[in-house]
């Protein structure tokens, strides 16, 4: 184990975050060191100490701890991996690198098999972000044979729009107990007909007991109330997304609603704006995803 000293990282606050999870949006399993743990902005020994803390403190409360360990670097990658095994993780994944990119199918699976061999025990996980990565590889070309390449291979966490390539994966793949994990929000309930078997994103962790309720009108086969649910959730982001959405605003819609302190982003990332909370903590509150005392009535826009 590590000693993780850092002036910059509040480790102490992870176990209060796993409770209200758990406890408040009904959250059961975590994806550690993603997109919104802002992975690539941390060094080798935060991301292992971010790692080592959210296995501790899930220990016995979460279903599952999955850690993201793609990187540029295929030996830090590895190093990540190995080390993710050691401290008891349930699963790595990992994104395609994006600076020197892989040109083909067979490129990029040589360099997550080799990644996925630093830890032969985990299930590995793809984590395909084309818009972010700009690699550009289908992922259903991708998962044609690549168990025959990398036998840990778990799963998929699809976040992209492309719900041709979405369902392609999925058809082509039904014999097979692969993991379908959407990661585009406010698009999941499509996913989920097409056979989504989950989900991994980051309004999970203001929107989990909302998206919870979603999940289970689906699965009651209520599909005008899961619709209801999906077109609230998305009455949100599209409020946030024309005032400018990203991992900073993120980060302070999930302080505004946890009430735990997620500190600042790291640079180059700026931190959120006033005006961006004020008016996000409004719509919140209109929406009826937070308590709305002090809004009248005719101003709210409640889903239930």
């Amino acid at each position: 184990m590590r000693v993780c000293l850092t002036r910059e990282i509040n480790f102490s606050v992870i176990g209060q975050y796993v409770d209200y999870l758990v406890e408040e949006q009904g959250v059961k399993s975590i994806f550690v060191n993603g997109t919104t743990g802002e992975c690539l902005s941390l060094s080798i020994s935060e991301c292992c100490c971010v790692a080592e803390e959210w296995v501790a403190k899930g220990r016995n409360k979460l279903d599952q701890v999955v850690i993201h360990v793609g990187t540029l670097s295929l030996k830090e990658s590895q190093e990540l991996a190995q080390h993710a095994a050691e401290i008891g993780a349930d699963g790595i994944a990992v994104i395609a690198p994006f600076f020197l990119k892989p040109w083909n199918k067979d490129v990029l699976i040589n360099f997550l098999k080799e990644v996925a061999a630093a830890a032969p025990t985990l299930p590995f996980y793809y984590y395909h972000i084309p818009s972010l990565t700009g690699v550009k590889i289908r992922a259903e070309e991708l998962l044609d044979g690549i168990q025959d390449e990398i036998p840990t291979f778990q799963g998929l966490k699809f976040s992209d729009t492309d719900l041709l390539d979405f369902g392609q994966c999925i058809d082509q793949n039904r014999q097979k107990q692969f993991a379908f994990l959407f990661g585009v929000d406010e698009q999941l309930l499509s996913a989920l007909v097409m056979g989504a078997t989950g989900a991994v994103g980051s309004t999970y962790n203001y929107l989990g007991k909302t998206t919870n309720q979603m999940l289970e009108a689906f699965e009651q086969k209520d599909f005008s109330l899961a619709l209801n649910y999906q077109f609230c959730i998305q009455r949100f982001i599209n409020f946030v997304v024309k005032l400018g959405f990203g991992v900073s605003q993120t980060k302070a819609i999930m302080t505004l609603v946890s009430g735990i302190p997620m500190g600042p982003p790291r640079l180059p990332l700026q931190k959120a704006s006033r005006e961006f909370t004020d008016n996000a903590e409004a719509k919140l509150k209109s929406l009826d995803f937070l308590s709305h005392s002090g809004l009248k009535d005719g101003n709210l826009e409640a889903c239930n």
